[in-house]
């Protein structure tokens, strides 16, 4: 009963993100690479990732997937996270207290990494703080505009909660910056699935009895294979 409870929730969830949308679908990978390259498509690439710089209110879900999902076909795609900053960003939030300097320091680390990853919804979090701590209101709405299509790109793929759901992400990182907008914490083990291309994460315990959740990286496999092994 609990896990009908959790897929019920997130499927009101996804009724409530997407009005306009049919319900939580796989990306077709092949469809979105064609649409992304047609100059004369509402799904060109070039126009789209504009519109998610600028916190265009007005996407729609299909476009926001095009954008997310597609960004796996451009050249400065990679879906290892080995980004130095990283850490450094870690390391000024973990603080008890923050200086103006900190603030600058958290923004700088921030859009480093969204320069590398232009969906790092951790980046995107440390920004919201900073904004709403400076009382940059316009600044704040931008950028949860931006957190908002990456996660209803995400979202709308599927419920996480069997491997033919699973949600469909292009980095595993990301896969831990959905936990925190799902209500969950990592639970400590993170596992290759057999006979798909799944990742699964356990959950720390939670009111709902999801013990696990389910992610199809395959964007990932593919590109080790493309480029060899490498950590992702």
């Amino acid at each position: 009963m609990k896990k009908l409870t959790i897929m019920a929730v997130l499927a009101f969830c996804s009724i409530t993100l997407f009005a306009q949308y049919d319900g939580p679908t796989a990306p077709d990978y092949k469809l979105i690479e064609r649409n992304i390259n047609n100059s004369s498509s509402n799904f060109n690439y070039s126009n789209l990732m504009e519109r998610y710089k600028l916190g265009d209110s007005t996407m729609t879900v299909d476009e926001q997937r095009h954008l997310y999902f597609g960004y796996v076909f451009q050249p400065s795609y990679n879906p290892a996270d080995t980004s130095q900053y990283n850490a450094r960003m870690a390391t000024v939030l973990n603080k008890q207290y923050f200086s103006d300097r900190d603030y600058d320091d958290v923004l700088q680390f921030a859009d480093a990494l969204l320069a590398e990853d232009p969906f790092n919804m951790r980046a995107l979090n440390a920004k919201l703080l900073v904004y709403a701590q400076k009382n940059n209101v316009d600044a704040y709405k931008k950028t949860a505009q931006q957190r908002n299509i990456v996660q209803r790109a995400i979202i709308s793929s599927g419920d996480g909660m069997l491997k033919s759901t699973p949600y469909y992400v292009i980095k595993v990182s990301h896969e831990y910056d959905l936990l925190g907008f799902l209500g969950f914490k990592f639970g400590g083990q993170d596992k290759i699935e057999k006979n798909c291309d799944c990742n699964s994460l356990t959950l720390a315990p939670n009111r709902f009895g999801v013990d696990k959740m389910y992610f199809n990286i395959s964007p990932t496999f593919d590109y080790v294979k493309r480029k060899g092994s490498g950590k992702i």
